[in-house]
């Protein structure tokens, strides 16, 4: 197992208890970290066990936000073996209790992220998270990387009775952290995020480094960023202001 990042220690921050603090909402998997690598670990645990080769993680990275059935679909298939609904019940369990306890033996926030949270906070933003992992999983990957305590809310895919794209899962992430539609942006790498904001009314920025900054994410998203030294508190209140203006 690889040596853990450093523990942060992160200065109390607690902007006035209202609804006008400003919210960024961030997407986890291809976002704020690449979790590709311990994805790839987990699927070829279950690959093996299948007597299927292994994949590498450049084939799995495009791949990783989708969810673990996405990601053993994509192992089958891979492997010239149809991905079967028997099958992939049969291996989901696995896939999960394996994810779970090697969650972060090599994920790791991409470059300039950790320090992107920070000039938020200390601009006066509260953070959220809203997640199609499950909230558990991210809870614990958070936790596992120092960064649980930066958010005022995880919300994963099965903290509401929907998930992105569906807008109750970022209105919902949004009415937690105590903000509104108005003054939050939503940042993620997919379409599924880009479109998550559209149909919530929220303002987005889409981190082409991701998963998968499709074309039509593109399209959708209000800013395009290619690395988070572009995210901070001007650039965010900027997209705000596009909101009182329609």
């Amino acid at each position: 197992m690889n040596a853990q990042p450093p523990r942060r220690t992160i200065a109390p921050f607690e902007p006035a208890l209202d609804n006008e603090a400003p919210l960024a909402v961030f997407d986890l998997d291809g976002t704020l970290v690449d979790t590709a690598p311990d994805l790839t670990g987990a699927l070829n645990h279950c690959l093996q066990l299948a007597g299927l080769p292994a994949l590498h993680v450049d084939d799995v990275r495009p791949h990783a936000g989708r969810g673990a059935r996405a990601i053993l679909r994509l192992g089958y298939e891979m492997a010239g073996r149809e991905a079967d609904e028997a099958s992939l019940t049969e291996q989901l369990p696995r896939f999960l209790e394996r994810y779970g306890a090697h969650i972060a033996d090599d994920s790791r926030p991409f470059p300039g992220a950790v320090e992107a949270l920070d000039r938020l906070r200390r601009a006066g933003f509260r953070l959220a998270i809203c997640t199609n992992k499950t909230e558990s999983l991210a809870q614990r990957l958070l936790a596992e990387l120092g960064l649980a305590g930066d958010f005022v809310a995880i919300c994963g895919s099965d903290t509401f009775a929907g998930r992105k794209p569906d807008p109750v899962h970022l209105l919902g992430t949004v009415s937690l952290a105590r903000g509104t539609a108005a003054r939050s942006v939503m940042i993620g790498d997919t379409d599924t995020d880009m479109e998550a904001a559209r149909r919530a009314g929220l303002r987005s920025v889409l981190v082409d480094f991701g998963y998968d900054p499709c074309p039509a994410a593109r399209a959708k998203a209000d800013l395009v960023v290619t690395h988070f030294r572009e995210i901070d508190a001007s650039a965010l209140f900027r997209l705000m202001e596009t909101v009182a203006a329609d």
